[in-house]
């Protein structure tokens, strides 16, 4: 009954002043909504353990160059060594993407693959709901060729048969035999629809010219990923000291599947659970000071109950129900709006990928969500309520009825008061300065111009079979046709075939330059390595600066030309002309070296995602196609009719010269340079988000606080008015405790945010002058909110006659 009766008055307390109960339950839901948005959206997308049983502790074996962890493949010799030493790891497995072309009835169709060890499904404890798995007999050399396909492929090549096990498939030009059928809703490791024998052994090969691909294992007992990470790290050191040639600066790292996301962009992700945190805690600093400045407001009144003999318990219980209620209620409000946020938040980024997203992003409401949830409300309550309360109704209520007298603030309640206002300028200063960096910095990411011209041109991908096409003349005969045919046709233009256009990530070899010595094959610098048909770079709008660009003579798989960037000649032939220069590329050893003589210089151009277009880590080197094709390639064309006739070009053309070769991921250039940009650009406008509300809750909190600071020192300022003292005075006063307070917050606040703010530039290449612009601009923003928080209160007191001010209650 006593409780009932504490929450019924907690529930009239604040029905007496809506506005009050509204504007905190509102800050209370922004603050928690926020938060908890963002948590669960990266739990989701890098933290939460994938849906198999023991997910929690299956891990992936990436390589990493130079210590940055790029999520690359390790050599298969490397793998097989770490494989033998490392301890603390069992269940080792090994895949490699691929992409493959099914012929079907309706015509050919690609589809995401996985070349996998026969364990690959014994990882994930998963059995295929037909069929069985593969055995380590059909993982040889020389066995019958055999599949396990996904429940959509059984769905659409098969209608869903049961008989659909033990029937053939057409993949890449050979027959295999369908050997089992996953359960719906299987894509492992991220986007599979079909699973093939990966069918490679070290002893095939040799580590020069071995395949890569990534490991699997699960932990075994208590060991960490740190412990793992350390041992892989000695191993590592051993096999560069061993084989200096191919391990130069290469290690490896295992990391839990979701987190290979996130790739080297993990500074990203924490400094957005900072924001998120210290966002939460501005929001709780406002209703703690809306709350605070009831209890004071009503502080003698607690004073006098205490005095007449009313249980301590039983005022913090009055108090504690205001705080249990906002908070509850906005967390409720916040839940729901977040529920949506995180629906939208999959159809956003369901667009980032060009075919099917990765299999765990699922988001919504889950357990994690929910336990987050409820530990935001109860920190909240009692950072908000509980301490306020149990602070306020411990205190000796003599001294609480003498302290505050005749006007003048109390010592309690001032200091208090400084300490709010101070937390609120050094959370609002991180935040913003955190915001600034991440907004400015996305924008210049995404508005660089890549050096080629992106407009009107649709871009498609081709993917060769090795049974069909197992030398390079029938490769370049192909490519050959397929642009002569495109370009005869009546919807299309300008044909441009390549490995990889501007924008998109491309090979990094090594580079090896004639007339110079590397010290124990130690220091070959790198560069972007990019095959392309003669007369592509003019067609791209990619300018040359000297020389001359491909021609016809440079066609021939005996030809040796090639073409780099100007920031490949300023960076290597910083006096000289590089025409005429010879280069090689010095990944493998060879027989004899191939030379390669350059013949022009263009424009720089861009490769990769945006954030590693800033840092320009490496410059270009272009190589006609005919010299050294490739199985899979990138086709361009200038659209000289609507995309869809263009397409169906496309698709005609390609049944023509090889019914079995599909066309896939096809989109306008405009849009792929998008989809690219995509998680940069929503994450920043998280952070503008994040920003906003920073900027309104502390611009609204430090008002509040300084105003009722104010407030408290009415009868004060009356007072000292009517002994003479000037409203200059008084004003310059009041703004020297504000300054002061300013500065206690802000240079705290401001190496906070620009420590978050540099690593965030060092992620996206930023200049670090736009973080000293960003912080100079948020300090000066904060610094006017502290002086008008201050100047428009104390004003607002002054226009007060000396005898009002002295009788203000």
């Amino acid at each position: 009954m006593i409780v009932i009766n504490d929450l019924t008055y907690a529930i009239r307390v604040l029905l007496k002043r809506p506005g009050f109960a509204i504007l905190t339950t509102l800050v209370m839901a922004s603050g928690i909504g926020l938060s908890v948005y963002l948590f669960s959206f990266m739990n989701t997308m890098l933290f939460k353990d994938l849906p198999f049983e023991n997910g929690d502790t299956l891990v992936q074996i990436s390589s990493s160059q130079n210590g940055v962890k790029n999520i690359g493949q390790v050599n298969l010799h490397d793998y097989h060594e770490i494989r033998m030493s490392l301890k603390g790891m069992v269940e080792f497995g090994a895949y490699k993407n691929a992409s493959v072309n099914v012929s079907a009835r309706d015509g050919a169709r690609r589809y995401h693959a996985i070349l996998a060890e026969p364990n690959i499904f014994q990882l994930t404890r998963t059995k295929p709901i037909l069929g069985r798995e593969f055995t380590d007999a059909e993982n040889r050399q020389g066995a019958e060729y055999v599949v396990v396909i996904g429940y959509d492929v059984w769905q659409n090549q098969f209608g869903g048969d049961d008989k659909a096990v033990g029937q053939a498939m057409r993949i890449n030009g050979e027959s295999h035999r369908v050997i089992g059928i996953m359960p719906e809703g299987y894509f492992f490791p991220n986007v599979a629809e079909m699973w093939l024998p990966l069918r490679k052994d070290v002893a095939s090969s040799t580590r020069e010219n071995s395949e890569n691909l990534y490991g699997l294992a699960h932990l075994n007992g208590d060991i960490s990923i740190k412990d793992i990470n350390l041992q892989l790290a000695v191993i590592m050191q051993r096999i560069a000291e061993k084989y200096p040639k191919t391990n130069n600066g290469i290690g490896a790292y295992v990391s839990p599947i979701p987190l290979t996301v996130a790739e080297d962009g993990i500074a990203v992700v924490y400094s957005m659970q900072i924001v998120a945190i210290l966002i939460l805690i501005l929001a709780s600093i406002n209703v703690g000071n809306l709350l605070l400045s009831r209890a004071v407001e009503r502080g003698k009144e607690t004073a006098i109950r205490m005095a007449l003999g009313a249980p301590r318990s039983r005022l913090i219980s009055q108090m504690l129900w205001e705080s249990i209620i906002i908070c509850s209620v906005g967390g409720l409000i916040g839940l729901f709006i977040m529920a949506w946020g995180l629906e939208v938040t999959e159809e956003i980024t369901a667009a980032f990928s060009a075919g099917k997203q990765v299999f765990w992003f699922k988001f919504g409401i889950d357990a994690f969500t929910i336990k987050l949830f409820i530990s935001f409300v109860l920190s909240t309550i009692i950072v908000t309520g509980l301490l306020p309360a149990w602070k306020n109704s411990g205190a000796d209520f003599n001294s609480v009825l003498r302290d505050g007298t005749r006007g003048a603030l109390g010592k309690r309640a001032g200091r208090l008061n400084r300490f709010l206002v101070i937390s609120e300028i050094f959370v609002s200063m991180t935040v913003l300065i955190a915001a600034g960096v991440m907004i400015i910095a996305a924008y210049t990411q995404t508005h660089q111009d890549n050096g080629a011209d992106i407009k009107n041109i649709l871009t498609a991908e081709v993917l060769l079979t090795e049974a069909s096409y197992e030398t390079p003349l029938s490769q370049v005969q192909f490519v050959k046709k397929l642009q002569s045919r495109l370009e005869n046709s009546s919807t299309i233009g300008n044909v441009i075939v390549t490995t990889a256009l501007p924008s998109v990530v491309a090979p990094t070899p090594m580079i090896a330059f004639e007339g110079m010595e590397y010290n124990n094959d130690r220091g070959y610098p790198r560069a972007n390595y990019i095959l392309v048909t003669p007369g592509s770079l003019a067609k791209l709008g990619i300018e040359l600066k000297e020389g001359r660009y491909f021609n016809n003579g440079d066609d021939g798989l005996e030809k040796k030309s090639a073409i780099v960037t100007e920031s490949f000649t300023s960076r290597h032939f910083p006096n000289v002309s590089a025409i005429g220069k010879r280069i090689r590329i010095a990944e493998h050893d060879g027989d004899e070296p191939d030379w390669l003589t350059i013949a022009g210089v263009v424009e720089n151009t861009l490769q990769g995602n945006p954030g590693d277009n800033a840092k320009d880590k490496f410059p270009t080197v272009y190589r006609p196609f005919s010299q050294e094709p490739r199985l899979q390639m990138t086709i361009a064309m200038q659209m000289k009719s609507n995309q869809a006739a263009v397409i169906r070009t496309l698709r005609e053309t390609l049944q023509s010269i090889d019914p079995e070769l599909p066309a896939f991921r096809i989109e306008n250039y405009e849009d792929k340079i998008g989809r690219f940009s995509g998680p940069i650009r929503f994450i920043s406008k998280v952070f503008l988000l994040f920003g906003i509300a920073a900027a309104v809750l502390a611009a609204s909190g430090i008002y509040g606080v300084m105003s009722n600071t104010v407030n408290q020192r009415i009868q004060e300022i009356g007072v000292k008015r009517a002994l003479g003292a000037n409203e200059q005075r008084i004003t310059k006063e009041f703004l020297k405790t504000g300054f002061i307070l300013l500065l206690w917050g802000g240079v705290p606040g401001l190496f906070a945010g620009c420590g978050i703010g540099f690593a965030l530039s060092q992620v996206f290449g930023s200049d670090n002058h736009i973080l000293f612009i960003v912080a100079i601009i948020m300090l000066a923003i904060i610094g006017l909110v502290v002086m008008l928080a201050t100047y428009l209160p104390t004003k607002r007191v002054l226009r007060m006659e000396p005898g009002e001010a002295l009788h203000y209650e």
